[in-house]
């Protein structure tokens, strides 16, 4: 099996925030839960690329919420693989929100995911070996390492 960069596995969403996104507080922010869907989604997306296949999440480790995301701001979640396992793959994805009239942007939430391929039987399948090419690649490759340790040690 070829193994894949996590340049490879890259995936952009981005989404306009409206009115019916936001939460009912007072001062207003997009719903947590809008956030997390679209983080999903690209997580998956960058799950499937790796895979070449069908991947469902397994779990979302971490979501920071840093700072609000108001109404009228454009979202992007940028999402990659980096780090694999036998039949699964931790995603990290970076969500940045824009005020488009003064293009001011901002790192908003950070996030980890794991997803699991799954083969045409519809049960875990391999994946491929994740290729490391850049210090950042390695950086956050050694970060999910740890990572997955200690989530393999929580569940026993």
């Amino acid at each position: 099996m070829t193994g894949k960069s996590p340049r490879e596995s890259e995936a952009i969403l981005a989404d306009l925030m409206m009115p019916s996104q936001a939460n009912g507080l007072r001062s207003p922010s997009i719903f947590g839960g809008v956030v997390m869907s679209m983080v999903d989604k690209c997580a998956a997306l960058s799950a499937m690329k790796h895979s070449g296949g069908q991947a469902t999440t397994l779990s979302v480790e971490r979501i920071l919420f840093k700072e609000p995301i108001l109404v009228g701001e454009l979202v992007e979640i940028r999402s990659h693989v980096a780090h694999v396992g036998r039949t699964s793959m931790s995603v990290v994805a970076d969500v940045y929100a824009e005020d488009l009239r003064t293009g001011n942007r901002r790192h908003t939430n950070a996030c980890w995911l794991t997803f699991v391929h799954l083969g045409d039987d519809g049960k875990p399948a391999p994946v491929p070996p994740l290729v490391l090419e850049t210090e950042a690649d390695h950086r956050l490759h050694q970060i999910a390492a740890r990572r997955r340790e200690q989530q393999l040690a929580d569940r026993h």
